[in-house]
């Protein structure tokens, strides 16, 4: 084997098409694995290949099982398995609730409204995390702060209506907001879109056109195939009867009524998701989530235990090696803690 070398085109063919848990194992090898790994041309290859691999298409699915505690749970779409796997993750019990802001190369941000206070950058397949700080950014006394992975200033303004953004399609943020009357007169019907450019840097508007995304609303925005689109379905007792997907054309400035799919032969409370692969999943009445199949009609149920009904959050999320200067390791609540001769010891 001392005289057997692989080419290193070959070499990184095979190592990029390996799960984290296993690549971060092969660092041990030698050196050359393990600078190698270290790249940020392996690590890219890496999350690529994975990310267009229809077999590890995947969901983080964020609920709350008490007053406090945070559960977070990984659900590969594809499996067999109704039920997911509960993930050791940072995010303290002593806040309510944490939002999911987004997730972009593997990278998860969560942060604490209404202020943002308690910014996490995590990475699940790591076990990695970090914490952000925000006492040096002046926001003014604002009613709530919305987070996303940038602050920037804009020529004119708006509120948005959560503390988080709405959607992330193709690496852009989008906020439903209400914007002032007299800044721009075209947005005069209210409530709008403000997404975040990051190629150009720059807020841009996006008209509703009817579709009713505000307060109290249950049409969740999503990434239909690499496109904004908006989940619109017609309900009678529960039973959904159509459900239709509404695309925003980006060239014509104009929403289409692109899919018709039903009727779902579960009773839904709502939509909340689509995976890449154009699974939809949403919550039935009892509180399960279930993910449904428009090209075949089936509906498959996920259990999670002890969550509380709707308290999920739920976004795609494909694995990486992607990582910050300064993370620390991950320890699960059921390690912080040893209980020996009635003495408890904090493990930090």
């Amino acid at each position: 084997m001392a005289n057997c070398v692989f080419p290193e085109d070959i070499m990184l063919c095979i190592l990029t098409r390996l799960p984290v848990k296993s690549i971060l194992r092969f660092k041990s090898v030698c050196k050359p694995w393990c600078k190698l790994i270290e790249t940020p041309m392996f690590m890219k290859i890496h999350h690529q290949r994975f990310s267009n691999d229809p077999k590890n298409q995947a969901v983080i699915i964020y609920s709350l099982s008490g007053y406090h505690y945070h559960t977070m749970s990984l659900f590969k779409i594809e499996s067999d398995e109704k039920k997911p796997t509960n993930l050791d993750h940072p995010y303290p019990e002593i806040f309510f609730r944490m939002d999911f802001i987004g997730c972009c190369n593997g990278l998860i941000c969560m942060g604490c409204p209404p202020l943002g206070q308690g910014i996490v950058l995590w990475n699940p397949a790591m076990k990695l995390f970090n914490s952000v700080r925000l006492s040096k950014v002046d926001f003014g006394v604002p009613e709530m702060v919305s987070l996303g992975f940038g602050t920037i200033k804009v020529g004119f303004h708006f509120r948005v209506l959560w503390t988080k953004n709405d959607a992330i399609v193709n690496g852009n943020p989008y906020w439903v907001a209400k914007i002032d009357e007299n800044e721009n007169a075209k947005c005069q019907l209210g409530e709008v879109l403000v997404w975040f450019d990051v190629k150009k840097l720059a807020f841009k508007i996006v008209l509703l056109s009817g579709l009713n995304l505000g307060e109290g609303s249950e049409v969740p925005l999503v990434d239909w195939r690499g496109s904004l689109a908006a989940l619109v379905c017609k309900k009678n007792n529960k039973i959904v009867e159509s459900l239709d997907v509404w695309v925003f054309d980006d060239s014509e400035q104009i929403w289409r009524n692109n899919h018709t799919f039903g009727p779902i032969e579960v009773k839904v409370d709502r939509f909340l998701q689509c995976s890449k692969n154009w699974k939809i999943l949403g919550e039935c009445p009892n509180g399960k989530l279930f993910v449904f199949d428009p090209s075949t009609g089936r509906v498959k149920e996920i259990v999670i235990d002890e969550a509380r009904k709707r308290s999920f959050e739920i976004y795609g999320y494909t694995e990486s090696l992607a990582y910050i200067k300064g993370m620390e390791k991950v320890v699960g609540y059921e390690k912080c803690f040893l209980i020996d001769a009635g003495k408890t010891n904090a493990i930090l």
